[in-house]
C-alpha cells in the first residue's frame, strides 16, 4: 500500500471515529479528502442543524428553510469553514461577531433573506472573498461593514433599496473585481465614486433611476471589461465616456432613454455594445451610429422609433436619405488641388 493512499485512509478512519462523518437530520452530506460539503434544503428546517454537523465542514448550504436566527456560537464548531450559502431563509438580522473566528471562510451568500440593516463589523472576522447579499430589503451599509484590510473581490448588492451610490462605506475595498449594484434605486453615480475600486472588471448598475454620467465615471478603471447600464433613464453619454478604457469587451446600453450618439462615444476597442429599445431619433444626428452599424460590424441591431416614415426600422438598413442626409458630394476642386500640394 502506497505512502499517500495509507495517510487518506488513516484520515477517513480518524473521521470515523470523532464521530466527523455524522450529518445532522433534513441534511445531506458530502465528503472527500479535501471537503466535507453539508446540504440542507429543507422547508421544514427552523433551527440551525448543530446535531451531527461535521466537525471538519468546509462549505455549509441552508437554502430556502424557515432559518431566522443565526449567531457565532453556531458556527463555532465548523472552524474549518470555507464557504457559508444561505439562500432563500427568513434572516432578518445578524450579529457583528457572527464569522468571528472562521479564519478560512472566504465566500458568504445571503441572497433573498429579509436583512435591513447590519452592524458594524460584521465582516470584519474572516478573510472574505466573495459576498453575496442580493435581494434583501438593505437601504444603508454601514461605515465600519469592512475592514480597513479588506481582501474582498466580489460584492453583491442587487435588488436592495439604495438610493445613494455608498461611496464611503465602500471605500476601503481596493480589490473588487466585480460590483453588482443594480436593481437598486440609485439615481446619480458621484463624481469619483469608483476611483477608489482600481481593480474593477465588471460594473452592475442596470434596473437603477440613473439619468446621466459624469465624463470621468469610469476613467480610472482600466482593468474594465464589462459595464452595465441597461434599463436606466439616460438621454445622452459624453462622447469620451468609455475612452482609455482599453481591457474593455462589453457595453449594455439597452432600454434606456437615448435619442443619438455624440460622434467619438463608440469609439472603442469592442464592438460589442447592446443599444436596442432605446428611442432612437433617425434624423441626421443618427448618422454617427449608422456608420457605427453599417462600417464596424457593431454588435447589436438598435431600430428607430422616431420619425414616422422610419419608425420599427433597423438603423442599420437605413439610407441617406432615410436619415435627411444629402449624398456625399464630391469636394470642391480647390480642396482638391489643397489636398495634393500637402502630400
Amino acid at each position: 500500500m502506497n505512502g499517500q493512499l495509507f495517510r487518506a485512509l488513516a484520515v477517513m478512519v480518524s473521521l470515523c471515529a470523532s464521530g466527523a462523518l455524522s450529518c445532522p437530520k433534513r441534511c445531506t452530506c458530502h465528503v472527500s479528502r479535501q471537503t466535507t460539503e453539508v446540504v440542507c434544503p429543507d422547508a421544514g428546517l427552523s433551527h440551525f442543524p448543530g446535531e451531527g454537523l461535521p466537525s471538519q465542514t468546509t462549505s455549509l448550504t441552508i437554502q430556502f428553510t424557515n432559518l431566522s436566527v443565526l449567531t457565532s456560537k453556531h458556527l463555532s464548531g465548523i472552524p474549518l469553514l470555507e464557504e457559508l450559502h444561505l439562500p432563500g431563509n427568513k434572516l432578518s438580522s445578524l450579529p457583528g461577531d457572527l464569522l468571528k473566528g472562521l479564519r478560512y471562510l472566504h465566500t458568504v451568500d445571503l441572497t433573498d433573506n429579509e436583512l435591513r440593516e447590519l452592524p458594524e463589523h460584521v465582516f470584519h472576522h474572516a478573510p472574505l472573498l466573495n459576498l453575496v447579499l442580493k435581494d434583501n430589503h438593505i437601504s444603508t451599509i454601514h461605515p465600519d461593514w469592512f475592514p480597513n484590510s479588506s481582501n474582498l473581490t466580489w460584492l453583491d448588492l442587487s435588488g436592495n433599496l439604495l438610493m445613494k451610490f455608498p461611496v464611503a462605506q465602500l471605500q476601503s475595498l481596493s480589490n473588487l473585481k466585480v460590483l453588482h449594484l443594480s436593481q437598486n434605486k440609485l439615481e446619480e453615480l458621484p463624481v469619483g465614486s469608483l476611483d477608489p475600486h482600481p481593480a474593477l472588471e465588471r460594473i452592475h448598475l442596470e434596473q437603477n433611476k440613473l439619468k446621466s454620467l459624469d465624463v470621468n465615471a469610469f476613467s480610472r478603471l482600466t482593468n474594465l471589461t464589462h459595464i452595465f447600464l441597461q434599463k436606466n433613464r439616460i438621454d445622452s453619454l459624453p462622447p469620451t465616456l468609455f475612452h482609455g478604457l482599453t481591457s474593455l469587451e462589453y457595453v449594455d446600453l439597452s432600454d434606456n432613454r437615448l435619442h443619438f450618439l455624440s460622434p467619438g462615444t463608440l469609439d472603442i476597442n469592442t464592438s460589442w455594445v447592446e443599444l436596442t429599445l432605446n428611442p432612437w431619433h433617425c434624423d441626421g444626428k443618427i448618422e454617427y451610429l449608422w456608420r457605427k452599424l453599417t462600417l464596424e460590424s457593431l454588435q447589436s441591431e438598435p431600430k428607430c422609433a422616431a420619425p414616422e416614415k422610419v419608425k420599427d426600422r433597423a438603423i442599420a438598413t437605413l439610407n441617406r436619405e432615410d436619415m435627411g442626409l444629402s449624398e456625399i458630394q464630391d469636394p470642391p476642386e480647390s480642396q482638391v488641388a489643397a489636398f495634393a500640394n500637402n502630400q
